[in-house]
């Protein structure tokens, strides 16, 4: 059992209704660009589905989008897009600023702490935290173990050295990118601030 990660490398975040623990790698470049434009997070999941589908930095034409499209990219904070009506195009500019890489969720065996962190699969890695007194002393131990071999989600003991895993998490594989996994990062980004260290 090795430490987990230091105490600076984790952040307490509010993802999918849920306190959690994570690690956050921030693209410094975007971040550096949404600092120069003033923008911030942008978490509008129809905004993000509609960016999703654009490349960035290259121009699409106008001609392409129906009106709903057209009011939200006209719409969309400074620094998103670049509307040129002249031209009639469109170049998206905003790229994913930061992804969580893993989240923990704390709980004890009797909990459903391994079904609640499984929630995060489609995202990024995930462990469950339980105090370290428990593994001798529960007789659901194992069976949480078991459950949560099956859902790849790590099994950390929360003792006075700090965070050991007692089984590693499942490395993430995503079985597709999607809008909805930006959103996520979005939403972490947003919590993180322009003031993080």
């Amino acid at each position: 059992m090795g430490l987990l990660l230091a105490e600076d490398a984790l952040v307490g975040l509010r993802l999918r209704r849920r306190q959690v623990m994570a690690s956050v790698t921030v693209m410094e470049d975007e971040a550096r660009r949404r600092s120069e434009v003033g923008l911030g997070a942008v978490d509008s999941r129809s905004l993000l589905r509609l960016l999703y589908e654009l490349p960035v930095g290259i121009p699409v034409p106008l001609r392409a989008f129906d009106t709903y499209d057209l009011r939200a990219l006209r719409e969309a904070p400074r620094g998103v897009v670049d509307l040129d009506e002249a031209r009639d195009v469109v170049v998206r500019r905003v790229a994913p600023v930061a992804r969580v890489e893993l989240v923990l969720l704390h709980g004890h065996v009797g909990d459903e702490v391994v079904g609640l962190a499984s929630q995060f699969g489609p995202f990024c890695a995930r462990g469950a935290v339980i105090p370290e007194a428990v593994p001798g002393e529960d007789a659901d131990f194992d069976l949480l173990l078991l459950k949560a071999r099956f859902y790849g989600v790590g099994v950390a003991l929360d003792g006075r050295q700090g965070l050991r895993w007692l089984m590693k998490p499942a490395r993430f594989r995503p079985q597709r990118h999607s809008a909805a996994q930006w959103l996520l990062h979005e939403q972490a980004w947003r919590q993180l601030g322009p003031g993080r260290s």
